[in-house]
């Protein structure tokens, strides 16, 4: 049973609360960022192979 940080309805040592958590929106805006950092590391990395694989051609 799920005891901490107290009664099942209690705030009490809530650091921390997000009230956007449920929101399609504010939820589908992060994940575009995410998949557009990742689109971007993809690509950063593969400009970087391709140009170590020419100067060792």
């Amino acid at each position: 049973m799920n005891t901490w940080p107290g009664p099942e309805n209690s705030w009490e040592g809530v650091d921390a609360y997000f009230t956007w958590a449920d929101s399609p929106g504010m939820l589908i805006f992060i994940v575009l960022i995410v998949v557009a950092l990742h689109v971007w590391v993809i690509g950063a990395a593969a400009k970087h192979e391709n140009e170590v694989s020419d100067k060792t051609k």
